[in-house]
């Protein structure tokens, strides 16, 4: 058995410049120079790796970053820096006809299940768009039919939806029919932006079980992005925390639920809504906004809101350091956990 991970992402870096056009290339400053257009951090070295069969979560605010970081390993976004590899291939630099055969590994489920189908194409077609480009043998393709029947049936869904357009279905038969479509190719690694955030929650949980399922019969690994801890609590193995563009926690699913190191990750718990009467749980709150991305932070980019900050924290930037337990914080607390205070 491979001991190659199914997606590895080394020290991941997105920028996304502002203006370009004619006029902004001609601004001067008084003396003349040209001004640099503004730029966007949306990714700031973030690094983490996926095994086959493991269901990864990545966690935030929104504007975090985490959906920038999922579309990146996708090459919807050409990365700034970094590596992706993707069961052992770097595809970084990858083109257009370069990512062709890699997208047979890797297939995204999107946030919006009626935005992400065509709503010219019939079902049949959508699922069987992917296998097209992949399989270029005529005798294969004769058996697309069953195949695309097989996929449906595997959804929930039966042969009859198979001729039906995407704007006849509800919420939850759509994101069905996005999961089929991902399956088409017997991928390795699912990307999952908020795939259930737009549902209602009796069709969250049964998309949910649906893709655990689907886990468990295919081996598939899942990189799973969310803001809602409850779903992650359910369906994530590991989780990792981004805050601003920045990885600043990552741990095994019981073990930062439980144990959670980071005080921003000990916020996100404490806001988390629980229909529990009381509350036993510790009770932070952050003041403040957070800072933007085009303006970052000296030290460390959570100090701003940080009730635990001290100078250190703005002078060093915190790396992710491995406290034990297969949990990693970026926080100089694991250092000096003397000056935390309950």
């Amino acid at each position: 058995m491979s001991n190659t991970p199914m997606l590895e992402v080394r020290d991941l870096k997105m920028r996304f410049p502002i203006g370009g056009g004619l006029l902004d290339r001609m601004r001067l400053d008084k003396k003349g120079f040209r001004i640099e257009n503004p730029v966007v951090q949306a990714i700031n070295g973030v690094s983490f790796k996926i095994e086959p069969g493991e269901v990864m979560a990545l966690v935030g605010e929104s504007g975090c970053g985490k959906s920038t970081v999922a579309k990146t390993i996708a090459r919807i976004y050409s990365p700034t820096g970094g590596d992706i590899l993707i069961d052992g291939e770097n595809i970084s630099d990858y083109g257009f006809s370069e990512m062709l055969p890699v997208r047979a590994k890797m297939q995204m489920i999107f946030q919006d299940p009626f935005a992400s189908l065509n709503p010219r194409q019939k079902v049949r077609d959508i699922v069987a768009e992917p296998l097209l480009e992949q399989t270029k043998d005529a005798k294969s393709q004769k058996d697309i039919p069953a195949e695309i029947e097989a996929l449906l049936a595997k959804v929930g869904l039966n042969s009859e939806h198979a001729g039906r357009y995407p704007h006849q279905f509800s919420g939850g038969q759509r994101q069905r029919i996005g999961i089929a479509r991902a399956l088409s190719v017997r991928p390795g690694l699912i990307i999952a932006d908020e795939p259930v955030s737009a549902l209602d929650v009796s069709i969250q949980a049964q998309i949910l079980n649906l893709m655990m399922d689907l886990r468990d019969e295919f081996g598939l690994a899942y990189l799973f992005i969310s803001h809602d801890l409850s779903v992650v609590h359910h369906i994530a193995d590991r989780v990792g925390v981004m805050y601003l563009g920045f990885m600043v926690e990552n741990a095994p699913r019981d073990q930062l639920f439980s144990k959670p190191k980071h005080p921003y990750t000990r916020a996100l718990l404490s806001a988390a809504p629980s229909i529990k009467p009381t509350r036993d749980k510790e009770e932070i709150e952050l003041t403040g906004e957070v800072p933007s991305a085009l303006n970052l932070p000296s030290g460390c980019c959570f100090r701003t809101r940080c009730p635990f900050a001290w100078d250190r924290c703005a002078k060093e930037r915190p790396v992710l350091k491995d406290v034990g337990d297969g949990q990693s914080v970026a926080c100089h607390l694991t250092d000096e956990p003397e000056r935390e205070v309950a």
